[in-house]
């Protein structure tokens, strides 16, 4: 991988606290897009008391704190400093830590990971890295362990929406600033392959659910998950379960 392939952050600063102030946002949209993420571990892959669990590219901290919540030994990692340091602050528990390191770093481990989870972190980086983190991650997940992915679905109506909030100013610019790179399910599925893993489930959540929570959180958490259990294409976020 040349210098060139590999992104040592984002290209604009982003807080330390964004995602925790985002899953509290007084925008019932953006809300629970963020919320989603707790509802795609809940439905697809829950941690569970003793696992060893990371969260590469933890940001703020606040999946990382949910896995913990578990009983599962956490590691959060992240490559933004800020973010490291606001999570080391704000959620303190005897099983989770938190390392500043890039995704695709090697890590040195005293006993194999049970599960990885990688949420709308890999459209940060280029193909390469992203391939290196895959490789990395089944690397050191044990025999069976299972990986969590989400990212933007770029055949859906994300492009639109991406340009929309980049256009009004509503968040962090992400085209170019802190999204790189472009994924769809054949895409991800091919990139998971090549780094050796078996594709369980590809599904796509985020099409009709987000837009339901100005009017009823709880019509919005049902759509959710009814996106996650039919394989609808359309949905705004990939979500990918791997197997090694």
């Amino acid at each position: 991988m040349s210098a060139t392939d590999r992104r040592l952050g984002d290209a604009i600063r982003i807080p330390g606290d964004y995602q925790l102030r985002a899953a509290h946002s007084p925008n019932a949209v953006q809300r629970f897009w963020h919320a989603t993420k707790k509802l795609v571990v809940d439905e697809l892959l829950p941690p569970s008391a003793g696992e060893l669990a990371i969260d590469a590219g933890c940001g703020s901290g606040v999946i990382a704190d949910y896995l913990a919540s578990f009983g599962a030994e956490v590691i959060g990692v992240d490559a933004n400093a800020e973010a490291i340091g606001f999570a080391m602050s704000e959620f303190v528990r005897p099983n989770l830590r938190f390392e500043q390191r890039l995704v695709d770093d090697e890590m040195t481990l005293e006993r194999a990971v049970d599960k990885f989870y990688s949420l709308e972190v890999i459209e940060h980086i280029y193909r390469p890295q992203g391939l290196a983190m895959l490789r990395n991650f089944h690397r050191l997940l044990r025999r069976g362990g299972q990986v969590l992915i989400t990212t933007p679905n770029y055949r859906s109506a994300w492009p639109l929406l991406e340009w929309t909030v980049d256009t009004l100013g509503l968040v962090p610019k992400m085209a170019g600033e802190q999204h790189v790179e472009h994924y769809h399910r054949g895409k991800l599925r091919d990139v998971a392959r090549e780094a050796g893993f078996r594709v369980d489930a590809i599904r796509t959540i985020c099409m009709v659910s987000p837009w339901l929570a100005p009017l009823s959180w709880r019509a919005a958490t049902a759509a959710a998950k009814g996106e996650l259990r039919v394989p609808l294409p359309l949905g705004c976020i990939l979500v990918a379960v791997l197997s090694r």
